[in-house]
């Protein structure tokens, strides 16, 4: 089986009235970055959509361990709880 990004389909808990899920946008492999589209799920508004730019230089060589979804999972939460994009890429928003 082939290396597929991982997917955060699922609520990821932020806190008791926030929460995210993400999907793989693109790969920069030049300055190795990984882009996401992040969805935060606030209890009484409305979902937003932003971009994440998760740094991939800590991934090392085998990407398709549990670490790494752990390590990706970790750095897009860090990005969701600002709630805001860190990265002017827009990507398909």
């Amino acid at each position: 089986m082939g290396f597929a990004w991982p997917r955060f389909d699922e609520p990821v808990a932020i806190d008791e009235r926030r929460s995210w899920t993400a999907v793989f946008d693109s790969y920069d492999q030049r300055n190795e970055s990984g882009y996401y589209v992040v969805t935060l799920l606030e209890a009484g508004r409305e979902p937003r959509r932003f971009m994440a730019q998760i740094d991939m230089g800590w991934a090392g060589d085998d990407w398709t361990t549990p670490e790494f979804v752990s390590g990706v999972r970790s750095r897009i939460g860090w990005v969701a709880r600002e709630g805001e994009a860190n990265t002017a890429y827009s990507g398909p928003l």
